[in-house]
């Protein structure tokens, strides 16, 4: 049976979206609605009267999701929307472009290594296969810190706090200078941040972190009372001295004070760092990006 293409319609196609996914992707994977409600542009394949394939395009420059029916794989169908998606990429002036993040929003970080023929997928495309990353996990409900976690940094008169009102311009100052491409999560107030202060008084380095019940794409896999931590950030004149364990130990011993159950740590490559404070792998994602070895 031949196939077409027309665009997503992002509202009216999010049902079959949903059914696709739990038809095309394992247990492990479940439909996840708030990801399904990011996609807002894309390329639907359709045989006969019945969609049966999706790839979903950011604008800002990757492709955040990809699936074909199971019934309908091995037709083309697939590579026929990925080459469709990149030329509507390229044409909007898209240099290089990302498989799963890199847009303006994202369901994962890169493509799970747990889906091996999504990995296969995108390699056997040409695609160029970057770093891995990893998600971690911490059940707050028995976290325990390391027993020196805060040790290192107290000695170098380093004090922890969260923020108030009076230091917000401070906050996006020291990612401005420091974490650049932090300043707009920093800036849109939506989680609570902690704050590593030296003795002088200036930020050494910050933390974002939210929990419990936070509004996380992933929620319905980490379960109810989820919690997140992010862009952990320590300034270089100050790295080596355990300040980014300890702000990790302390936001975790925060959240669970506050009720936090699962603790989500997302899009690092620092497995090492954070199993010291306490957190254990999760998930674990390649990283694409088109054209090979970037650029135009």
């Amino acid at each position: 049976m031949g196939w077409r293409m027309r665009p997503l319609a992002p509202t009216a196609d999010r049902g079959w979206v949903k059914e696709l996914w739990a038809a095309a992707l394992p247990p492990a994977w479940p439909p996840l609605p708030a990801g399904i409600a990011l996609l807002r542009d894309g390329l639907v394949a359709e045989a006969g009267a019945d969609p049966v394939g999706l790839a979903a395009v950011d604008m800002a420059g990757s492709i955040p999701l990809i699936l074909v029916h199971p019934a309908h794989q091995r037709r083309g169908i697939g590579t026929g929307l990925l080459a469709a998606a990149l030329d509507k990429l390229r044409a909007a002036g898209a240099a290089e472009v990302t498989a799963a993040s890199g847009g303006d929003g994202y369901i994962w970080p890169g493509v799970p290594l747990d889906l091996a023929a999504g990995v296969r997928f995108f390699a056997s495309r040409g695609w160029s296969r970057g770093h891995d990353t990893l998600d971690l996990v911490a059940d707050l409900a028995r976290y325990r810190p390391p027993a020196t976690a805060g040790q290192r940094a107290a000695s170098a008169g380093i004090s922890l706090a969260p923020t108030t009102g009076a230091d917000a311009a401070g906050v996006l100052a020291f990612e401005a200078a420091t974490f650049p491409s932090w300043v707009r999560w920093f800036g849109a107030g939506d989680r609570d941040v902690l704050i590593a202060r030296n003795g002088s008084g200036s930020i050494a380095g910050t933390l974002l972190f939210e929990g419990p019940g936070t509004d996380t794409v992933l929620a319905p896999m980490l379960g109810p009372a989820a919690g997140v931590i992010g862009c952990v950030g320590v300034a270089p004149d100050w790295q080596g001295r355990g300040i980014g364990t300890a702000l990790v130990t302390r936001a975790s011993q925060l959240l669970g004070q506050a009720g936090t159950r699962t603790c989500h740590i997302s899009w690092t490559t620092r497995e090492s760092f954070y199993r010291r404070a306490g957190y254990r792998p999760w998930r674990r994602y390649a990283m694409f990006s088109y054209p090979p070895g970037g650029g135009p």
